[in-house]
């Protein structure tokens, strides 16, 4: 993650490095690579669109004005614009600028203004009016979603004119929720057969059909789960938290088809939506494995090699096999990754194919 505060005067250089101390302690969790970068204005406006282009979060300490007029020509949409926070050089206001829910501008800005005891501006709709968001709800658990941008704009449109947006959360994402604001205004149902009673019927309505009726928003990643849902007679908003990894070993060359194959037959097997995947992960010698990076390629994924001595550090839990030990320096391969990528929570056990296995975990919040 970059921050970068983007400073005109000395008293606002000196208040960005105070800020910068603290967010360091109080903000960023200690599994997240962050670089916080304090610049002169002089240096940004010479190479903005690279610093735009390249930043999280814009942290200007300066006057409103200047930072309107800086950026104007590099904006592009919520989903895609870092969040843009502007402070004035005592520290007094904190406003949320741009990007306030997906880019976590509003967020940061309610961070620093506690952090330093300002005032928090923040002006978007749902948060003044005390409700969450759907891309916020989104975001919580770096869902995907088809059509978010439309959806974000109808479901908060109904949230602010106070109208029903049901909302189911599987048991295993809850905690992501849990004393969350973003959820807000949902009238949130606690248990699947709930729903189950209160709308009987079959209609097989889709998300991009008319906007009349009941809307559930689901988060799950469990493909019978959401399917079943959908057979409802209300219209079904499909949330898949990517939040599940997989560890993998494989003989060398494996074909990409045959990999991907065992892979999406394993996850369909194990009621998983592929798209709740976020990353993949093997030992150090196969990250030049093309069946590997074909497959993350493809899928969108983060792809993620260990080294020998820390896999070793975990492969006690698991089955250890000498054929592999001769083969990679180690007893196990796709087990202890996945372990070492989910803290250990996994949720399907190794299972092998053709010189290929497969674990899967869920990252727990």
């Amino acid at each position: 993650m970059n921050v970068r505060f983007i400073c005109i005067t000395e008293n606002s250089i000196d208040l960005a490095h105070r800020i910068s101390a603290l967010l360091e302690d109080d903000f960023f969790s200690a599994d997240v690579d962050c670089v916080i970068e304090v610049m002169q204005y002089s240096d940004f406006k010479k190479y903005k669109k690279q610093i735009f282009g390249e930043s999280d979060f814009l942290i200007f300490i300066m006057a409103t004005g200047i930072v309107v007029r800086s950026i104007a020509s590099l904006l592009v949409d919520k989903f895609s614009d870092p969040g843009v926070i502007v402070i004035d050089e005592l520290g007094k206001n904190v406003i949320s600028l741009l990007s306030g829910h997906m880019g976590g501008a509003n967020e940061m800005t309610t961070t620093i203004s506690k952090l330093i005891s300002a005032n928090p501006v923040i002006t978007t709709a749902t948060d003044v009016n005390g409700l969450g968001s759907f891309d916020m709800l989104v975001k919580m658990v770096d869902g995907c979603v088809k059509n978010l941008r439309a959806l974000s704009l109808e479901i908060n449109s109904k949230l602010l004119k106070r109208e029903t947006i049901y909302l189911y959360v599987q048991s295993e994402f809850r905690g992501y929720y849990i004393d969350n604001p973003c959820i807000e205004g949902f009238c949130l149902f606690e248990k699947y057969e709930d729903i189950i009673a209160k709308f009987k019927g079959f209609s097989n309505k889709t998300i991009d059909e008319s906007d009349n009726g009941d809307i559930l928003v689901v988060v799950s990643d469990s493909v019978s789960l959401t399917r079943d849902l959908q057979k409802l007679n209300l219209r079904v908003i499909p949330v898949v938290p990517r939040k599940n990894v997989i560890g993998v070993g494989c003989k060398k060359d494996t074909d990409t088809n045959e990999f991907e194959k065992f892979i999406v037959k394993e996850l369909v097997e194990n009621d998983l939506i592929i798209d709740s995947l976020c990353c993949i992960g093997s030992i150090e010698l196969k990250k030049e494995e093309r069946c590997i990076l074909d497959f993350s390629k493809k899928y969108g994924l983060e792809a993620s090699f260990y080294k020998p001595e820390k896999i070793e550090s975990v492969q006690d839990f698991y089955d250890k096999s000498e054929f592999v030990k001769k083969q990679v320096g180690v007893y196990s391969v796709a087990e202890p990754v996945c372990h070492i990528m989910c803290d250990g929570n996994i949720i399907v056990s190794k299972v092998k194919h053709n010189g290929i296995t497969m674990a899967v975990g869920r990252k727990e919040k």
